[in-house]
């Protein structure tokens, strides 16, 4: 039954199918770094890298106090490329995700992560993530990932709704390669491990900063064949969530 799903999900046209594959990979590898580069300035505006004792008081300065945090999320799957997704133009895969996150923030009083703090204003986190992926057929897998973040919590209107941003990079494995990937791959194979990049947004009351109301695309991918022979091979799950710091 799983085969006769996928090969009618495989003959049946798919709306916006994106010929990305056909762009050369050199090209689109400065396309995804010139994109990540476009969002720091505006994650970073009115942070004030400036030594701390001159810097204004932010509400999320008290999250330095607090390193640790965990958060609960519920996502869906697009059949879109990242590109896309980011652009919320959206097709959904009929999968659903269910995750648990673990985040560790460096302080910035330590050595490295008064490094990023002063030159990137931003703070640097080690995190590792746990998801059940309900496949479209009823099969469900289980999704690890391990990466790091920098977030950028010091904005001038968080006395207004305490915001963060945040992008990540690491690792991402599957006990099953996800329905998705298999039907969405258009170049070269699978694999369970994949490259693992997240974009993400927090907002929250400024008198109770711990508790954030969480935003965030989840993305596997092949990076252009870094993986293998998984050159298109990948997923874009879109997702809210609740973290805790604590």
């Amino acid at each position: 039954m799983q085969y006769i799903y996928h090969m009618t999900r495989l003959s049946t046209p798919r709306r916006g199918n994106c010929r990305f594959g056909q762009i050369p990979a050199w090209i689109r590898v400065c396309a995804v770094f010139m994109a990540c580069a476009a969002m720091l300035p505006a994650a970073i505006i009115g942070q004030e890298a400036a030594p701390e004792q001159l810097r204004r008081p932010n509400v999320n300065d008290v999250l330095d106090a607090t390193p640790w945090s965990i958060m609960a999320f519920r996502g869906w799957s697009n059949y879109h490329t990242l590109g896309r997704t980011v652009r919320f133009i959206w097709d959904g895969a009929g999968e659903d995700v269910y995750g648990l996150d673990v985040a560790y923030t460096i302080s910035p009083t330590t050595g490295f992560g008064r490094f990023f703090d002063r030159n990137l204003a931003a703070r640097f986190q080690v995190a590792g993530k746990v998801n059940a992926r309900a496949q479209p057929t009823g099969v469900w897998i289980t999704e690890l990932s391990a990466y790091f973040a920098l977030r950028w919590r010091r904005l001038p209107w968080n006395h207004i709704v305490a915001t963060s941003f945040s992008m990540g990079e690491g690792l991402s494995v599957v006990s099953d390669v996800p329905e998705i990937e298999i039907l969405t791959t258009e170049v070269g194979g699978t694999s369970r491990l994949l490259n693992y990049w997240m974009m993400e947004v927090t907002l929250a009351v400024p008198s109770l900063p711990y508790l954030q109301v969480v935003g965030r695309i989840h993305h596997r991918s092949g990076a252009f064949g870094l993986f293998g022979d998984a050159q298109e091979s990948g997923s874009n799950t879109v997702g809210l969530g609740i973290r805790w710091h604590m």
